[in-house]
């Protein structure tokens, strides 16, 4: 993974957080009614692209196959993954649950989510600022 690919898959998590914010702090004035889903699922995307960029840094690689566990354990391989690899965990464990389930997702479960989300892109950027 060349550098000008993690430095995007780090804008596209800094992104999904800035969307999940605008969500929050608008979205019921835009007509969304199901806040919970929409954060959460940008919250499972920010965590993804955190995850990429923090692998594509530190091991030169990302997961790119469909299982999303793979990520995880690629994570795992990583010093400051080993304390992110849960909420990332966490976060695609819920992927089905935000994404596809017919089920509306409270905001107290998509705050959880996207708590999780920030720790991954807090983490990314503290890896990306020691790599610089």
């Amino acid at each position: 993974m060349i550098r000008t690919e993690v430095r995007t898959r780090a804008q596209h998590a800094h992104a999904f957080l800035t969307a999940a914010d605008l969500v929050i702090d608008l979205g019921h004035d835009a007509g969304i009614d199901d806040l919970g889903n929409t954060i959460g699922s940008l919250a499972v995307l920010a965590g993804i692209a955190a995850g990429d960029a923090i692998c594509g840094a530190v091991l030169g690689e990302r997961a790119a196959g469909q299982d999303h566990g793979d990520a995880v354990a690629m994570l795992r391989r990583t010093e400051p993954g080993k304390r992110l690899a849960p909420h990332l965990a966490r976060l695609i464990d819920s992927k089905t649950e935000t994404q596809y389930s017919p089920l509306l997702l409270t905001e107290a479960r998509a705050a959880d989510l996207l708590k999780a989300a920030r720790r991954l892109v807090d983490g990314m950027d503290d890896v990306l600022r020691t790599l610089s």
